[in-house]
């Protein structure tokens, strides 16, 4: 890498090179003075060179560059911390392991962002109690509160007050105390984003009116799941969605109403006759539903949306939990080597069935494909929707080590392909509401080929190339010989399967640019493929002169 302001070049040592777009890179840095003399640097030092470049410190304010600084220099801390309290897990080489304990696996997030583990708002303290990478469970904290002030809303038959008394059910004491108080309502609430609220003049006048009671923390334990802000326990039909008044990568986490009134819609949806004919053609899909909602009004009756809880289906409970896994995870690289999870899972299917670890690789990979993958493309060619479906909102179930069922999760994100709105709307009248995510067929193909191939199937790729287990080209012919299979069966969209097959590049979202211009993606992106960057298109078939 050539440093035209500083005069000096840095190399690093490239372990794997991607077609995919996925390198491994080896310490150290050594910064090349124009002389030819080499010296060891470190990342501090790397990110200082990159921002003194005109060519990319030009294109933010001095602001937002020292906020992009700030935020890299964090997560690089961030990441040494939870390396050295957690970097040499390995749960995948010796079984499969249940849902929650696979999402802890993932340690360092976001493998291609510049600040994956920023955490703005959080302290290292915080991070140990309710990040998900260490693995630590806690307790909720439960407010009475006068029905007056609660806004909320679920798919028929169910009642969020109902359903959120019951998460309490196994808690005598904390039942007790909600019922001195009588006629409120009893809901949970994040222990963190709690205490920030109770800072806030108006969460106190609320208190002081007796329209909000503290009744403690109490209930079963939960823990963070991969997205921190949902949070999983054993015992509960549902796992809970918060928002946290913090900023994580690119976004700031907060739930607005819209996106609640949009997972309801696509509950709707996918849990009726449409549903019925997706889980027929896609029998391992299976996504997980968002039906009910709750969010507390101020005194002049506006929603706080800083006080949104959604709830999603929990399939993960119970002794007979299935395991299963974040694609993040299964893709994450060990500390300072090529290997991975997914490659300690391979590695270990071909150990126990005693057959050749890259004959494994290639299996694997096709059931991947099959299980995985092809679900969403036909959900996008003959249904019409546009799942949000990147490495964090794929779950994917094992047996034995190897793919046999998918879970996505988040239906508050999920899209729609404008040219199938007739059809939708005979199933969801509402679809394509004002809020709802709507896309022609062209856009909503590169959104989709980014989230899902470029961001899952590819570090999928990555991730068992790097490790040696067998070679990118054949993952990559494996791949277009499964699209060209779709493509031969009738769709009613043959967009997306087009634009994977032809396009020489596929569009993928330029983290970097995003984040060193510190645009919030929740609320300052109207456009979000304005933010994407070209990169070629490794499946497509190129002839040579």
């Amino acid at each position: 890498m050539n440093f035209p302001a500083s005069r000096c070049a840095v190399l690093v040592e490239a372990r794997h090179r991607s077609k995919v777009g996925y390198h491994d890179f080896a310490m150290p840095l050594l910064r090349l003075r124009p002389d030819g003399e080499a010296a060891e640097i470190d990342l501090f030092s790397l990110l200082a060179l990159i921002l003194e470049e005109p060519a990319i410190a030009g294109r933010a304010t001095p602001k937002s560059r020292l906020t992009f600084l700030r935020r890299s220099l964090a997560s690089i801390a961030a990441i040494g911390e939870v390396s050295a309290a957690r970097g040499e897990i390995r749960p995948f080489a010796e079984r499969d392991p249940g849902f929650i304990e696979a999402e802890s696996a993932l340690r360092f997030g976001h493998a291609v962002h510049p600040a994956p583990m920023s955490r703005e708002e959080f302290t290292h303290v915080d991070s140990e109690r309710f990040g998900h990478e260490y693995g630590n469970d806690f307790t909720l904290r439960w407010w009475a509160v006068d029905p007056s002030i609660l806004a909320s809303g679920s798919v028929e038959p169910l009642n969020v007050v109902d359903m959120a008394r019951k998460l309490a059910v196994g808690d005598p004491q904390l039942l007790t105390r909600a019922a001195r108080e009588y006629g409120k309502v009893l809901v949970p609430m994040h222990p963190w984003q709690t205490l920030r609220l109770m800072q806030e003049e108006r969460i106190e006048r609320l208190f002081r009116d007796g329209r909000i009671v503290d009744l403690g923390l109490g209930g079963p334990a939960w823990r963070a799941t991969t997205s921190l802000r949902t949070i999983h326990s054993s015992r509960t039909d549902w796992m809970l969605k918060f928002s946290l008044s913090l900023r994580l990568t690119n976004s700031r986490r907060i739930v607005e109403e819209h996106e609640c009134r949009r997972g309801l819609s696509v509950h709707r949806l996918v849990k009726g006759k449409l549903g019925e004919a997706l889980r027929k053609r896609c029998p391992t899909l299976t996504v997980l539903g968002e039906p009910a909602w709750f969010g507390l009004r101020d005194e002049d009756g506006t929603l706080m949306t800083d006080t949104i809880v959604s709830f999603r289906e929990n399939p993960f409970r119970g002794e007979d939990s299935p395991s299963a896994a974040v694609l993040g995870a299964l893709c994450e690289r060990h500390p300072g080597r090529t290997e991975s999870h997914l490659s300690d899972l391979v590695s270990r299917i071909a150990r126990d069935e005693k057959k050749p670890v890259e004959n494994v690789a290639h299996l694997w990979f096709e059931r991947f494909l099959a299980t995985a993958i092809e679900p969403f493309i036909v959900a996008f060619s003959e249904f019409g929707l546009l799942f949000g479906a990147h490495q964090q909102n794929l779950v994917v179930g094992l047996a034995g080590g190897w793919p046999d069922a998918l879970y996505f999760r988040d239906c508050q994100g999920t899209g729609y392909v404008q040219e199938f709105l007739p059809k939708l709307r005979q199933f969801l009248p509402e679809a394509g509401q004002k809020g709802d995510h709507v896309f022609p067929a062209p856009a909503a193909a590169k959104l989709f080929g980014y989230y899902l191939i470029v961001n899952g199937a590819f570090a999928t790729i990555a991730a068992l190339a790097a490790a040696g287990l067998v070679k990118e080209d054949e993952l990559l012919a494996i791949f277009r010989h499964s699209l060209e299979g779709l493509a031969k069966q009738p769709m009613a969209d043959r967009t997306c399967l087009d634009y994977l097959l032809s396009a020489p590049t596929l569009a993928a979202k330029g983290n970097f640019l995003i984040a060193l211009r510190n645009i919030n993606e929740n609320t300052e992106v109207t456009d979000p493929l304005a933010g994407y960057v070209e990169l070629p298109n490794p499946l497509l078939v190129r002839e040579h002169a």
